[in-house]
């Protein structure tokens, strides 16, 4: 499976490579360490008609951040494909050259999205989606990840925002059941 997902990245490297890396690495800067999703979710604390998808948001990336960061790319330690494949050459280089399972960036990123996007209107939720799609594939294009990193990573965000939408739902239905008693 490694070289199949190698000769991906050494096709993307060969064929699409040019003009448009520096903007592809402003993208996969934009997933760092998640903090666009933080500082999103944090501003949308301020208000109290957002704090609610504020409060998903940061929940379902605290989730994500405890499933990969901390457990799964601890355990599996898959090196990037540019440890594997020599003839991978990747743009960035701040990366830990044995922690390429799950995807980080794409798994914070689908996370923080999928939790914003079940609260908010399409016209907010649709740029969203392009900008984490746009955020995952930079990882591809930029040599850091196999796609099989990307679309776990895009699995486990989407359960975690599910998670994080249930038990804010939850809480808040709480709230409003005691509001009524009171």
């Amino acid at each position: 499976m490694n070289q199949f997902e190698a000769s991906i990245i050494l096709w993307i490297q060969e064929n699409l490579r040019g003009p448009m890396d520096g903007v592809v690495k402003f993208i996969t800067y934009l997933g760092d360490d998640g903090i666009l999703w933080i500082a999103m979710g944090i501003v949308l604390l301020f208000w109290k008609k957002t704090r609610p998808i504020g409060v998903t948001v940061l929940l379902s990336l605290l989730f994500d951040y405890l499933i990969i960061n901390v457990a799964l790319k601890a355990l599996v330690a898959r090196p990037r494909p540019f440890v594997v494949n020599e003839l991978i050459t990747p743009l960035v280089t701040n990366v830990s050259p044995y922690r390429s399972f799950p995807s980080g960036h794409s798994g914070g990123s689908f996370s923080a999205m999928f939790a914003l996007y079940k609260w908010v209107p399409k016209r907010i939720g649709i740029p969203a989606i392009i900008l984490a799609t746009m955020v995952a594939l930079s990882r591809l294009y930029v040599g850091v990840h196999y796609p099989t990193d990307i679309i776990a990573g895009c699995v486990i965000g989407f359960i975690c925002s599910v998670l994080a939408n249930y038990i804010v739902r939850r809480m808040m239905k709480k709230l409003e059941e005691r509001k009524a008693n009171a």
